[in-house]
C-alpha cells in the first residue's frame, strides 16, 4: 500500500471539511439574530449551544462508529461520515427557526468524526517508523482549512447571505467522498472470531491508553479554552478597536500557522527519537509557552507568545495519536480510537465552558493560566507513566539476559 499517497489523499479531505465545517462560524450568532434572538443574554446562550452540540452528540457516538472501523474498516467510516455530515450541514440552509437549527446541528455530530478518522485509517496503513511524520503532515491539512475556512465563509455570506453557506459547506464535505472512494486504498481488517472477539473491557484494561485518553480530554481543554476567549482577551488589550475582529482572528490564525510549520518536524523528530520521548517535553514546553501570555500587556507580544506556543503545539497531537497506536492490538484499534474521539470531543465540550467560568470567577487573563497548567501537569503525567513502562522494559531486558547466562554456565 502506497502510505504517501493516503497522506496527499487525507490531507486533501481533511482540509476540505474542515475548511467546509469552519465556514459558518463567522456568522452563526448573527443567523440566529436573524431568526429573531435579539436579546443580548438569550443569543449567547444559543450561539454556545448550537456551536457545542455537534461535540456532545460526536462524543457519544464516536465508540460506537470505533465498533463499526473495527467490522468494516475506517475507509468504510470515511465514507459513512462524509455522507452523513455533508446531507445534514446541507439541510441546515433551510433551518426556518433556532431549535431546528440546534436539532441538525446535534444530528450532524452523529455522524460526525471524519477527521478522527483519517488519523485513525492512517495509523493502519503507515508503518509505525513513519506515523508520526505522517499524522504530523495530515494536521496541517485540517488546520490549513481551520484558518482558510472563516474567511471565505464571512466572504461568502456577505455576497450571498448566510444560507447559501450551508450548501456550499455540504458539498464541499460531500465532494471529499470522490478521492477517498476512488484513490484510498481500503485498510485491513482484523476478523472477528469468538476466540478474536474485540471488546471496549479490552481497551480499559491498558493503563497506557486510560491515561493517553486522559491527555487527549485535558489538551483538548487547555487548547480549545483559549481559543473561545481569544475576542474577549484582545478586546480587553486594544479597546472597542473597529477591527477587533481581524486583531483576534489573527492571534487564532498565528498559531495555526506556526502548528503547520512545526508539525511534520515535530513528527519525524519523534520518530526518529521516540514519540514516548517527545510529547511530554511538548506538553511541558507548550505550558509555559502559554504562562508567559497571563501577564501580556501589548498585542504583538501576544502574537509572539502564539507563535512559539503553536510551532510546540503541533506535535502534541501526531504524537498522541501515534503512541495511542503503538499501544493498542489491531483488533480493538477501531474502538481505541473511538474513545480517542470521545475524549476529544469532550475536551472540545468543556474548554469553551471552564474558560467561561474561570474569566467570569476570576480575569480573562487567567484562561491563560489554566491553559499552561493544564499542560505541564499532563506532561508529568505523560511523562511519568511512559517512564515506568520504559523502567519496566529494560528491568525485563536485564533479567532475560542474566538469564540466560545462568543458563550458559551451568
Amino acid at each position: 500500500m502506497n502510505w504517501k499517497r493516503s497522506v496527499r489523499v487525507l490531507w486533501l479531505c481533511n482540509f476540505m471539511v474542515s475548511a467546509g465545517m469552519t465556514m459558518v462560524i463567522p456568522f452563526l450568532s448573527l443567523l440566529l439574530w436573524e431568526m429573531g434572538v435579539t436579546e443580548h443574554h438569550s443569543l449567547s446562550v444559543w450561539t454556545g449551544l448550537v456551536f457545542s452540540a455537534t461535540f456532545l452528540s460526536a462524543a457519544i457516538m464516536a465508540p460506537i462508529w470505533g465498533m463499526f472501523a473495527d467490522k468494516y474498516g475506517q475507509r468504510a467510516n470515511l465514507i459513512r461520515a462524509g455522507i452523513g455530515m455533508g446531507l445534514i450541514t446541507g439541510c441546515m440552509a433551510f433551518a426556518a427557526s433556532p431549535m431546528a437549527l440546534l436539532a441538525l446541528r446535534f444530528l450532524v455530530g452523529f455522524f460526525s468524526g471524519f477527521i478522527t478518522v483519517s488519523f485513525s485509517y492512517l495509523a493502519r496503513v503507515v508503518p509505525r517508523d513513519h506515523s508520526g511524520e505522517a499524522l504530523g503532515t495530515l494536521q496541517t491539512g485540517s488546520i490549513a482549512g481551520n484558518i482558510i475556512g472563516p474567511l471565505i465563509g464571512g466572504a461568502l455570506s456577505d455576497l450571498f447571505g448566510f444560507r447559501p453557506v450551508f450548501l456550499v459547506t455540504g458539498l464541499c464535505i460531500l465532494l471529499t467522498l470522490l478521492p477517498v472512494i476512488f484513490w484510498l486504498e481500503k485498510d485491513p481488517v482484523v476478523p472477528q472470531t469468538k476466540e478474536n472477539k474485540a471488546s471496549f473491557k479490552e481497551v480499559f484494561r491498558h493503563r497506557p491508553l486510560i491515561v493517553l485518553f486522559i491527555a487527549t480530554f485535558l489538551v483538548q481543554i487547555a487548547v480549545l479554552g483559549v481559543n473561545s476567549m481569544m475576542t474577549i482577551f484582545v478586546q480587553s488589550l486594544v479597546g472597542h478597536s473597529r477591527n477587533l475582529a481581524f486583531l483576534s482572528g489573527l492571534a487564532s490564525s498565528i498559531t495555526g500557522i506556526a502548528t503547520i510549520i512545526g508539525a511534520p518536524y515535530l513528527g519525524k523528530l519523534g520518530d526518529r527519537i521516540g514519540q514516548e520521548k517527545t510529547l511530554p517535553i511538548l506538553l511541558v514546553l507548550s505550558g509555559l509557552f502559554a504562562l508567559p501570555q497571563v501577564w501580556t500587556d501589548h498585542l504583538y507580544e501576544l502574537y509572539v507568545w502564539r507563535f512559539l506556543q503553536g510551532l510546540v503545539v503541533g506535535g502534541v497531537w501526531p504524537a498522541l495519536q501515534a503512541l495511542i497506536n503503538a499501544q493498542c492490538p489491531r483488533r480493538i484499534q477501531g474502538r481505541v480510537f473511538g474513545v480517542t474521539a470521545s475524549s476529544r470531543f469532550l475536551g472540545n465540550l468543556a474548554g469553551p465552558t471552564a474558560a467561561g467560568a474561570i474569566a467570569g470567577f476570576a480575569s480573562i487573563s487567567a484562561i491563560f493560566a489554566l491553559s499552561g497548567l493544564l499542560l505541564i501537569a499532563t506532561g508529568a503525567l505523560v511523562g511519568s507513566t511512559t517512564h515506568d513502562r520504559a523502567w519496566r522494559g529494560d528491568m525485563k531486558e536485564k533479567i532475560a539476559a542474566w538469564a540466560h547466562r545462568l543458563h550458559i554456565r551451568h
